[in-house]
């Protein structure tokens, strides 16, 4: 039997580069980190935005033992106005989410590593989960931030939905 390399070896490479999109892709998949478009947010009460900001942060909560950091979100208006403004209690529709992480600070050693690569240490990272919303009443509200800190050495992840609803309780309700 005759086996052709280059075919072997092209389909073995993408095999694996789709079994690795695959991978990076498993927080938006499973249930726990599942937002689907349609979801409904309803805000309880009123909300202000100070005056020369975008937004209004909702206040941080304790989420549970693998986080040393509190999480936090912002709901995000598209214009800034310099003077207060109110965001009225109503019904938003996420209509999309998206998730993006960034090196928030490094933490380098006083050992310096020779080597091929440089390597700093473990990094402060920071996870965000945004979901853009929908209101036909308050069309400038566009989006809601939901972050939080995390060691890079702590297999990090993004907020589940479970956390996301412990951070907005009880300004804000996820359905």
């Amino acid at each position: 039997m005759k086996v052709n390399f280059r075919v072997a070896g092209l389909l073995l490479a993408v095999s694996l580069l789709l079994a690795a999109c695959q991978a990076l892709d498993y927080e938006g998949q499973a249930p726990a980190y599942r937002i689907a478009a349609g979801t409904v947010l309803d805000l309880h009460r009123d909300l202000v935005v100070p005056p020369g900001q975008a937004g209004v942060n909702i206040q941080g909560t304790a989420i549970g033992d693998r986080y040393r950091y509190d999480a936090v979100c912002r709901l995000e208006v598209l214009t800034v106005n310099d003077s207060p403004r109110a965001v009225r209690a109503d019904r938003f529709t996420v209509e999309r989410v998206g998730r993006e992480w960034e090196i928030f600070s490094s933490r380098v050693s006083g050992l310096r590593y020779v080597g091929l690569f440089e390597r700093e240490g473990p990094h402060l990272l920071l996870f965000t989960t945004y979901l853009y919303l929908r209101s036909e009443r308050q069309p400038d509200v566009f989006r809601l931030a939901c972050g939080h800190l995390q060691n890079s050495d702590q297999n990090p992840s993004h907020l589940t939905v479970a956390e996301i609803r412990a951070t907005l309780a009880p300004v804000m309700t996820l359905d």
